[in-house]
């Protein structure tokens, strides 16, 4: 759960620390991120709060939307490095938009406290972030877009076609069983049960592998259990725990997404990876299970064969990217449905 990936480069990075460059100006350089990716960016103020999207399209008003919604780390969705030779712009956004024709826009909500453009290895996540990240959140900030959307910038008629990736396939997975206007889900490396089930998974997997004993397993899941309990406990906390986030964020995801998969009759495109160290794979096939045993036939289930959680493979020696073909893919399928 702690891998993420680096879109720009398809490299994978874990963390960001440091402080600011105080003398950069970052309103000049997010005004040059989204001219270079083509994007633009909106805020809107909702109850008590703002929010912010990244909005991309070639034609005015186009019919249909995809919105992608990011996995679990706190990162903005641009980011800058100062070189030389001037600024380079990554985003911590796949570049999909660019795969979509002119009947699509593309739409990217950014995290509490978090939208804008920051320097790479040289930012600090603000506790206003902490406090309001949770899944109820994401869930009411992604309607609040959708619906402004409706309103100001689509036309009449089109999908509504949501895509998460990691955690991100779990807000997607609860947002489409409350908002009836999204007509296709993309499910992709979410967990499939309870986190803290997935996490003793793992401990269990580790030990049948010889990479640990089965007492040392067993003690592991009995400390996530304790850890587990502590959060039900409390689950409103917004003390930063020693993995980066808080017991209302753990709280809000304790409901098994799967739950929420089996809730839905629309089109449902489940993507997973056999190589995956976030997501088991073992809980993953439980899903066609359930959806056969229910009787439903409006999931399509993918693995991603030697992959990883971001659908890169090792072959040779050398790393292959399967994501933007896995993403040509889902929108063939989401207009064949």
């Amino acid at each position: 759960m702690k891998q993420v990936r680096r879109w720009m480069t398809a490299m994978c990075f874990t963390a960001i620390v440091g402080g600011a460059n105080a003398d950069v100006n970052e309103t000049l350089l997010l005004e040059q991120a989204l001219a270079q990716f083509g994007f633009s960016e909106t805020t809107l103020t909702v109850d008590d709060h703002e929010l912010t999207y990244y909005y991309s399209a070639r034609t005015d008003r186009p019919r249909n939307l995809v919105l992608f919604i990011q996995g679990t780390d706190p990162f903005p969705l641009f980011f800058y490095e100062l070189t030389d030779s001037g600024p380079n712009f990554f985003t911590a956004f796949p570049d999909d938009a660019a795969h979509l024709s002119d009947d699509y826009a593309y739409v990217v909500v950014a995290k509490p406290a978090l939208s804008g453009i920051r320097q790479w290895q040289h930012f600090e996540v603000p506790q206003a972030y902490h406090d309001a990240n949770y899944r109820q959140r994401r869930i009411s900030d992604i309607r609040a877009v959708i619906t402004h959307l409706k309103r100001r910038r689509l036309s009449e008629g089109g999908d509504i076609v949501v895509y998460g990736h990691s955690e991100g396939a779990q807000v997607g997975a609860s947002l489409a069983r409350v908002d009836s206007r999204i007509t296709h889900l993309g499910f992709w490396s979410g967990n499939v049960l309870n986190n803290f089930y997935e996490f003793a998974l793992f401990e269990r997997l580790a030990a049948l592998n010889g990479q640990q004993s089965d007492t040392q397993a067993h003690q592991n899941i009995m400390g996530l259990l304790e850890w587990y309990r502590s959060v039900v406990d409390d689950p409103q906390s917004t003390e930063v725990d020693e993995w980066g986030y808080t017991n209302r964020r753990w709280a809000s995801y304790r409901h098994a997404p799967i739950d929420d998969l089996l809730a839905l009759d629309i089109p449902i495109y489940a993507q997973f990876a056999s190589e995956d160290d976030s997501t088991p794979i073992e809980t993953a096939y439980l899903l066609p299970v359930q959806f056969i045993t229910a009787g439903k036939d409006n999931l399509n289930f993918q693995v991603c064969l030697g992959c990883d959680h971001s659908y890169q493979e090792v072959i040779d020696g050398d790393l292959r990217d399967h994501w933007s073909e896995i993403f040509e893919d889902f929108v063939d399928w989401v207009e064949a449905h």
